[in-house]
């Protein structure tokens, strides 16, 4: 089998320890709330296999990645991330999470990590690659965004597929610490059986409309549309309206206040 430099080495409890002892401990401690929502119907391992391809602007990201699959997929496909090998050479351990290395600097070798991914993808419905085609971190509201043709080349190579934007953003919202927003979908095959710059071209268009339609939505506070994926850290301000509000219910029910004013009353 065609295997880039550093190949996935898939160890369930493993991935499960790094999700509950490092990633989701910092999603908590970081931010306010992670907040999702879904536009077309969810995704289901029996319409796979699947490429998830998200927006990459933040460290955050890969960590996003691994609760959207717990906390939205809920675990339904058997997931893959490709990571480029510089970072997962620094951080190998998540090889354990289904991480596998690819080198755009080096041709032959992008070519084998995209053989091997449509591989994956290939050999069972329930699998799912998740992938930043934009290759590096940059700017959330950076236009336009950069996507290169390795999804594409991927796509054409699994064959029967179905591919899903993701979008991500993090805001402040007034409060002390950031929230995160997830969107998911819809969902759609490739726009093209093997033309490259078609499948590209299609990416670029569709993950682009997903990151706006997410900024306008956050940026216009229309937070109706989402859900609460995770409840994160209170900040100073949530800590004190939350005192506040319990001392104003305990005077409002009978409080020490309200007793000594009672008490007044009675000796008058």
């Amino acid at each position: 089998m065609v295997t880039p430099r550093i190949p996935a080495h898939k160890i369930w409890i493993a991935d499960e320890a790094i999700y509950y002892l490092l990633a989701r401990p910092a999603l908590t401690r970081s931010f306010d709330h992670i907040w999702f929502a879904q536009y077309g119907p969810r995704p289901d391992p029996q319409r796979g296999p699947y490429i998830f391809y998200l927006n990459h602007s933040a460290w955050w990201d890969g960590y996003m990645m691994m609760l959207i699959h717990r906390a939205i997929m809920r675990r339904a496909f058997d997931s893959y991330l490709m990571m480029e090998e510089r970072q997962l050479r620094a951080y190998r351990f998540f090889t354990w999470c289904g991480a596998f290395s690819i080198e755009r600097r080096d041709p032959a070798e992008s070519q084998r990590a995209q053989i091997y991914a449509a591989n994956l993808l290939r050999e069972r419905r329930d699998r799912a690659l998740y992938i930043f085609p934009q290759g590096r971190i940059e700017a959330n509201d950076y236009r336009p965004l950069t996507i290169y043709p390795g999804i594409a080349r991927i796509a054409a190579l699994a064959g029967d597929v179905t591919l899903c934007p993701i979008a991500l953003r993090y805001e402040f919202l007034g409060q002390q610490w950031p929230h995160a927003f997830v969107q998911i979908g819809p969902p759609h095959p490739p726009a093209s059986r093997d033309d490259i710059e078609a499948i590209r071209a299609d990416v670029a268009a569709r993950l682009t409309a997903a990151v706006d339609t997410l900024r306008a939505d956050v940026i216009e506070q229309r937070l109706g549309r989402f859900q609460p994926l995770l409840s994160g850290r209170w900040g100073i301000d949530r800590t004190w309206d939350t005192v506040k509000g319990w001392f104003r219910r305990r005077d409002a029910d009978g409080g020490p206040a309200a007793a000594a004013a009672n008490r007044l009353r009675a000796r008058a």
